[in-house]
């Protein structure tokens, strides 16, 4: 969850900032920015996009912080504009197929120039492959394959932590509507994963992130992670497996990471790709 400063202190920031002092506004907001950057980034995957609507957002809320009413807090208040921000944007875009990092992968692989490109970036003194970092990455490629409101339903809700009645105040609909998405979307998440992911079926078609880990090499790699495992006396089902892949979505540093810049290339690719599809 996202910490933030007392009511006391936000209510008297937010005075200060509607009675025209930018210094209380940026108080309310700098400590927010990263936090909303790397938001906007799993929502839209892709780096450019994500700071332009990032600077959407910001001029937003310096037009409409005098509408600020604090029935909220403040922290709502930025990512509920934020989430509309992005699902204006995604209606404009097609949804992923399931199988789009695949299609990428076998590109890449059939294209020498691309391989080299990817074997020099993996091998730059800089650059770590964490296979925990890339599973963040791949929640976002697949969640690009739901519908705008229910991709925004669960990075709400399940990797922001943001509560039911939070998240369904800033999607403008009632708290019913709300689950009713969240839950179609966890659905259609766990059937992707389940016939997608070798980390939770032995039976997936993707073993990226093994490959990656094995492709960087020592001293480029951070620690291995066999399969994704549900809590200590918890049924092995997909749904608590499913949960367990959001808590290392929920503690990752993606999108900033020592992995960020191969991250940003695959996902360039990605969009580039499934944007120009004709089917």
């Amino acid at each position: 969850m996202l910490s933030q400063i007392s009511v006391e202190q936000e209510h008297q920031l937010v005075e200060r900032a509607q009675s025209g002092d930018d210094a209380a506004l940026a108080e309310l907001v700098e400590p927010l920015r990263q936090p909303l950057f790397s938001y906007l980034y799993r929502m839209v995957t892709l780096r450019q996009d994500a700071e332009d609507l990032l600077q959407d957002v910001l001029v937003r809320v310096l037009e409409n912080i005098n509408k600020f009413r604090g029935e909220a807090r403040f922290k709502t208040w930025l990512f509920g504009i934020a989430t509309h921000v992005c699902m204006d944007h995604l209606r404009a875009r097609k949804r992923w197929r399931v199988e789009a990092q695949l299609h990428g992968q076998y590109e890449t692989e059939a294209d020498p120039v691309a391989v080299e490109r990817l074997e020099s970036l993996l091998h730059s003194p800089d650059f770590v492959f964490e296979m925990r970092e890339h599973i963040a990455f791949c929640f976002s490629c697949i969640s690009r394959t739901l519908k705008p409101d229910e991709q925004a339903s669960i990075m709400l809700r399940e990797v922001l932590g943001f509560s039911n009645q939070e998240s369904a105040a800033m999607l403008d609909v009632s708290e019913p509507v709300f689950r009713h998405r969240l839950s179609s979307a966890r659905s259609k998440m766990i059937d992707a994963y389940e016939g997608l992911c070798q980390l939770i079926n032995k039976t997936g078609v993707c073993w990226q992130c093994k490959g990656l880990q094995e492709f960087a090499g020592p001293g480029h790699s951070g620690r291995d992670l066999v399969q994704i495992e549900v809590a200590p006396g918890l049924e092995i089902n997909p749904n608590n497996l499913f949960d367990s892949r959001l808590e290392i979505v929920q503690t990752t540093g993606f999108p900033q990471s020592k992995s960020q810049k191969m991250h940003d290339l695959f996902l360039e690719g990605l969009n580039r790709r499934e944007e120009s599809r004709t089917s």
